[in-house]
């Protein structure tokens, strides 16, 4: 009997479901399967594979250990499935459900009809705490509670020896015809266990306190989104972990960190569950009614001016040049961002996610685009949050050290000035090494002007809308998506409360 273990965002060895379970029944095979029509989609980038091509030699490495190296092949799933099965004599394929986009979906129904059709059983397990299908949100809290304190898979031990694979991830690596530059080497795919260790170490007792300061955000938030999205880490694995030290520790600004920590790993599962149950919102409004709000009034200009970090505003630019350069970003610049495009500059937010999906390291969809539609202003059930990108600079970054060190012409602006150099006197300007419009861009939009276009824009479309179907409307997104403990029944009331925006 042997198995073939597909490893997907699942790459490692600890409390790996389909792995155990396959080594139970026999010879295991492991396979990473590299796709082309995957990399030439409109959310991954040659970014990505930097990330993950570490991560396979890593996960290489510890299968090499147990016995049986990573077969690495290259072309469509189903093609590369259907040969394996067949020269292996592969009595049963094992993978965990993947939580991806539409396309990763599309393709597993592909698979799905391709192993009926060679009548070969495939078992998939839950890699987080996302239930396919979930009947009602109102037992999803129970449910992900349970599974994320249920006991830890057994790591393997050993695996029979089936064959030596000849691969060289140079020769397979995927190609884009346009992509954006590699991330510098920050954050290595292979210091997974250190960046975690160092966190629970020392690096939590900042973190409530700093997640939201960029000069800082970098040190104390914990890093570990990267290793989460591609399966390095366990996530039941880490939220154990992280209450464990929470209940153990001594330290109350420690103890503090934790429980931040440990409720936004819940929130991470929260959200991959929005997709899972409504695919629809990898490419449409989750709230229907705001269908053409955006769609007409694009600008190219201004677009270009946000993605490449040249739109005036200095932590807005540095926020962007920072994601640039190393494919992180913490979560306050990450929603900063989003709102500035969706509102001051009246993007539509597809474009926007397309963007940063490319650009974050931690692409994790689920996540991703229910978030950019919660910043966006399009769920329905969510306030609005228009942040005021001078305000958040001068409270975030008042000495202007995040903004420095992305923003080199600015470094020698004075703090006073820093946050709105264009306000500067041109002979300052000249004093110090910085002319607007030359060395620094001049804003895009006026920002007050913007603002005011905003919300004049979005009353309007809210006279015009039919009130009981947008109630309607926002009633469904309620009790399809927003989080709750209690029945939806007891909710109502806190719905038709939110019709109102928030500024």
């Amino acid at each position: 009997m042997t198995a073939l273990v597909w490893f997907k965002r699942d790459l490692r060895i600890d409390d790996h479901q389909p792995l155990y379970q396959a080594a139970r029944h026999g010879a295991v095979l492991p396979v990473y399967i590299i796709e082309p029509d995957y990399w030439q989609q409109s959310d991954v980038s040659l970014r990505h594979w930097q990330f993950i091509s570490a991560a396979l030699m890593q996960l290489n490495t510890k299968l090499q250990a147990l016995g049986q190296p990573l077969l690495i092949a290259k072309g469509p799933a189903t093609t590369v499935l259907s040969r394996l099965c067949q020269q292996y004599g592969i009595s049963a394929v094992y993978s965990h459900e993947e939580t991806g986009n539409l396309w990763t979906y599309q393709r597993d129904l592909a698979v799905k009809r391709l192993l009926l059709s060679l009548n070969i059983p495939w078992h998939q397990h839950r890699q987080f705490a996302v239930f396919r299908p979930l009947s009602s949100r109102d037992d999803w809290f129970t449910l992900a509670d349970n599974w994320l304190k249920s006991a830890v898979t057994p790591t393997v031990s050993s695996l029979p020896f089936i064959v030596q694979p000849n691969w060289n991830l140079s020769a397979l690596a995927p190609t884009r015809t346009t992509d954006l530059p590699l991330c510098q080497s920050w954050q290595s795919a292979t210091a997974a266990t250190q960046t975690c260790n160092s966190f629970f170490a020392t690096r939590c007792s900042d973190y409530r306190q700093h997640i939201s300061l960029p000069a800082q955000a970098v040190q104390s938030c914990s890093r570990l989104s990267p290793f989460i999205s591609y399966g390095m880490l366990s996530l039941r694995q880490l939220q154990q972990q992280s209450y464990l030290a929470m209940k153990t520790t001594k330290k109350p600004r420690q103890i503090q960190g934790l429980q931040a920590f440990f409720s936004r790993l819940r929130w991470h599962c929260h959200f991959i569950q929005k997709l899972e149950d409504e695919p629809a919102i990898e490419f449409f409004n989750m709230h229907r009614g705001f269908d053409g709000l955006r769609e007409t009034d694009f600008n190219p200009a201004y677009f270009h001016a946000w993605k490449t970090g040249t739109t005036g505003y200095p932590l807005i630019d540095a926020a962007m040049r920072s994601l640039l350069a190393t494919g992180w970003l913490h979560f306050r610049a990450r929603a900063m961002l989003v709102a500035f495009a969706s509102y001051h500059l009246w993007l539509h937010w597809r474009p926007v996610a397309l963007h940063l999906a490319q650009c974050f390291i931690d692409y994790e969809p689920g996540i991703h685009y229910p978030q950019i539609q919660m910043q966006a202003g399009t769920t329905g059930i969510n306030p609005n949050r228009m942040y005021n990108p001078i305000i958040q600079s001068q409270q975030k970054d008042a000495r202007g050290l995040f903004i420095r060190q992305w923003l080199p012409e600015l470094g020698s602006v004075p703090d006073s000035w820093i946050h709105t150099p264009w306000l500067m006197p041109l002979s300052m300007q000249q004093q110090h090494g910085c002319l607007i419009g030359l060395d620094y861009p001049a804003p895009v939009v006026e920002l007050h002007r913007a603002q005011q276009s905003a919300r004049a824009k979005l009353s309007q479309w809210l006279t015009q809308q039919d009130h009981l179907r947008w109630q309607q409307q926002q009633q469904a997104v309620f009790i399809r998506h927003a989080s709750r403990k209690r029945p939806v029944a007891n909710k109502t009331n806190n719905v038709k409360n939110q019709l109102s925006f928030n500024w």
